[in-house]
């Protein structure tokens, strides 16, 4: 909806509120202090102590400090008049205007008390937070029917209740996080205190779950005398924290999952370099049977060398799979299932390329590893920055899979305060982003578990995947799941 300035301002149901503005006029550009004395989505009128000029198009914003200074709305004047050496000047807006001001400078611009005020009481029911209002000695001076810390929700009725009668929130509160701990912060501070989901028990609650979060802001309200009384603003925030926390239990299962389905993939690629000599290895052992079954002269040389070049090949391939459960049993040592530790990175791309080794086309690649031995332990866990460090070798084993001449350059290196990883390959470029890759989900958790910054440079022929950490992080436990 948009109303142009060929509407009337009075038309439309206003506040009377004193606030500062800045008007700055379109034709001479020039900008002057005027204050308020009512106001609506639709209009304003305002005192200066110059005149404006009729029908002239200007700029509003609002000038208190702690206000949006970037906020301007645009009108044309419509009226002006002179009143004991005051100018008021009536202003239609081009557009509807959400106007910003903060419950705390509406409370201090009304001009009627507040326990008269039917229109601040208007507007309080308005809002969908919930606003209890107290003097400094924590009585009730107004509230809103959407507060969830007292009973009766009738404003009316709570008006001039001290909180300790009416919440048994306040009543029940101990610890140094709880709430009286925060208004007392608020009042002694005159600063304002914000607290991010508070939980709090409500006794009236029908839900079986009664636990409920609530964001909070406590803004004391100061007058030249001193403090005037405090705001308390609060939002219901339950479902979002149900939310987080079973984002939480999610991004931990894939962690979990990410241990395996890596390794898994990589097992799945050497399935054909184990199982295809497997089967050959049951055949022969089955052939051998059959033969020693029906031997009835003595076995001449030629035979043996048969029998020996059989289980030679037996030999061969068991060796190889042990080689690989040996390479995972040591990759297994490496971390404390559970507990972050710090451990090098150099130490675990070393150990990681014996993994990839194991498989046949990985062998073809032509590595180039240059790890500087300056850089700082990591601090997390061991198996998260393995199977990241595998499965971006592993895409990009794919993307150079029609090449006949494959390359690969890994470096590590400490660079402007950052721990840097860089993967390079010629192969065929990557998409782009890496994280929205489903072979490359595991990069999205890393980057909000460790803080960590994936860029991508080049193109197809050479392409580089680098990782970078604040130096100053590498060390920190990993972050959880909240946000």
């Amino acid at each position: 909806m948009q109303q142009g300035v060929h509407g009337e301002r009075r038309r439309f149901f206003r506040m009377p509120l004193n606030a500062p503005l800045c008007l700055k006029t379109e034709f001479l550009e020039s900008v002057m202090g005027v204050a308020s004395t009512d106001l609506s989505p639709y209009g304003i009128q305002i005192e200066s102590d110059t005149p404006v000029s009729l029908n002239e198009t200007v700029n509003l914003w609002p000038s208190e400090e702690g206000l949006k200074a970037d906020y301007v709305a645009k009108g044309q004047i419509r009226w002006v008049k002179q009143e004991k050496g005051k100018f008021r000047s009536g202003i239609a807006f081009e557009n509807v205007v959400d106007w910003p001001f903060s419950i705390s400078d509406l409370v201090k611009g009304f001009e009627a008390d507040l326990s008269h005020s039917i229109y601040f009481q208007y507007f309080l029911d308005s809002l969908d937070d919930g606003f209890l209002i107290f003097d400094p000695n924590l009585d009730i001076v107004a509230s809103n029917i959407n507060q969830p810390f007292c009973l009766p929700r009738n404003p009316e009725k709570l008006k001039g209740k001290h909180f300790v009668e009416v919440s048994p929130l306040f009543k029940s509160s101990k610890g140094e996080g709880s709430f009286k701990k925060l208004l007392d912060k608020a009042l002694a501070s005159k600063e304002e205190v914000r607290v991010s989901a508070f939980p709090c028990d409500l006794p009236w609650l029908t839900d079986p779950d009664s636990h409920r979060y609530y964001n909070i802001w406590l803004l004391p309200l100061l007058s030249p005398d001193g403090t005037k009384g405090l705001v308390l603003r609060s939002r219901d925030v339950t479902a979002l924290r149900h939310l987080k926390d079973r984002e939480k239990v999610r991004e931990e299962t894939f962690w979990q999952q990410y241990r395996y389905f890596t390794l898994g993939q990589l097992f799945d690629d050497l399935f054909e370099d184990i199982a295809n000599p497997l089967s050959a290895i049951m055949g022969r052992l089955d052939l051998m049977i059959q033969k020693m079954s029906s031997i009835k002269t003595p076995l001449d040389k030629a035979q043996i060398k048969v029998w020996t070049s059989d289980i030679e090949s037996i030999q061969t391939i068991t060796g190889q799979m042990t080689k690989f459960c040996r390479v995972i049993t040591r990759r297994r040592n490496k971390e404390t299932i559970g507990v972050a530790v710090p451990f090098s990175l150099n130490s675990l791309i070393e150990d990681e390329l014996k993994i990839l080794d194991l498989h046949s086309f990985f062998r073809k690649i032509k590595k180039h590893v240059s790890l500087s031995p300056g850089i700082p332990p990591l601090h997390g866990y061991y198996s998260e920055w393995a199977n990241v460090f595998l499965a971006l070798c592993q895409v990009m084993m794919r993307q150079m899979s029609t090449l006949d001449n494959m390359e690969m350059w890994i470096q590590t290196l400490q660079e402007d305060g950052d721990l840097v990883l860089h993967i390079s390959h010629n192969g065929k470029a990557m998409n782009l982003s890496l994280d929205r890759d489903p072979a490359l989900n595991i990069l999205r958790l890393l980057k909000k578990k460790y803080r960590v910054n994936v860029y991508v440079s080049g193109d197809s022929g050479f392409q580089t995947v680098t990782l970078k950490m604040a130096a100053s992080k590498v060390q920190e436990s990993p972050v959880d799941f909240i946000f």
